[in-house]
C-alpha cells in the first residue's frame, strides 16, 4: 500500500480537546454532511466530542487516537480506493491523529514563534518551554497545504481553532 497524503505535525497542551471541537465545528460548516470517523456528524457533533476518558487514552507507547473527516459517503468510498488524494471537485478527506502524553515536556529553546503581538512574540522567543503534559498531532491532508488551497484551508481551521490566528 502506497502512503498518501501530508502530515502538519503538532505538540499541542491541553487546549487540544476544546481546539479539536471547534475544529470539528468549523469543518461541519464547510461540510454540511460531514461524516466524522465515518458517522454523520449532526449540530452538536463538535459538543458531543470529547477525548476519550483517561484509561482509554493512549499514551507515548500506545497507539494513537484518530479523528477522521469526509464530506459524507462517496468520499468515504473515494478514500479507501485512493487513500488521502483530492477529488475532482478539489477536495478530499483528512485525518487529525493525536496522543496523550502523560509526562513532562521541556525544550531547551523556543524558536520560530507566532502569536497574536510581535511584543509577546519577542519575550517568549529563545526561552525554554515546560509543559507537564501534552500532545502530539499530526493534522494529515491530501496535498501540502502550501501548495494546496484546500489543504491549506483546512490547516487554516486547525490552527485558528486553537483561538488565534497563527499563521
Amino acid at each position: 500500500m502506497e502512503i498518501t497524503g501530508h502530515s502538519s505535525d503538532f505538540t499541542v497542551d491541553a487546549a487540544f480537546p476544546t481546539a479539536a471541537g471547534k475544529f470539528i465545528a468549523r469543518r461541519r460548516q464547510h461540510w454540511p454532511g460531514l461524516l466524522l470517523c465515518g458517522e454523520p456528524a449532526g449540530a452538536g457533533a463538535s459538543a458531543d466530542w470529547t477525548l476519550p476518558a483517561a484509561d482509554d487514552v493512549d499514551d507515548a507507547d500506545g497507539q494513537p487516537g484518530i479523528l477522521t473527516f469526509s464530506s459524507g459517503h462517496a468520499m468515504e468510498e473515494f478514500w479507501a480506493e485512493h487513500g488521502y488524494a483530492l477529488d475532482d471537485s478539489g477536495e478530499g478527506p483528512f485525518s487529525v491523529f493525536y496522543r496523550f502524553h502523560p509526562r513532562p515536556l521541556r525544550a531547551a529553546r523556543v524558536s520560530g514563534v507566532r502569536c497574536a503581538g510581535p511584543e509577546t512574540a519577542a519575550a517568549v522567543e529563545g526561552t525554554g518551554l515546560l509543559l507537564a503534559t501534552y500532545f502530539t498531532v499530526s493534522l494529515v491532508t491530501p496535498e501540502d497545504p502550501a501548495t494546496d488551497p484546500f489543504s491549506g484551508r483546512v490547516l487554516a481551521d486547525f490552527l485558528d481553532s486553537f483561538g488565534s490566528p497563527l499563521r
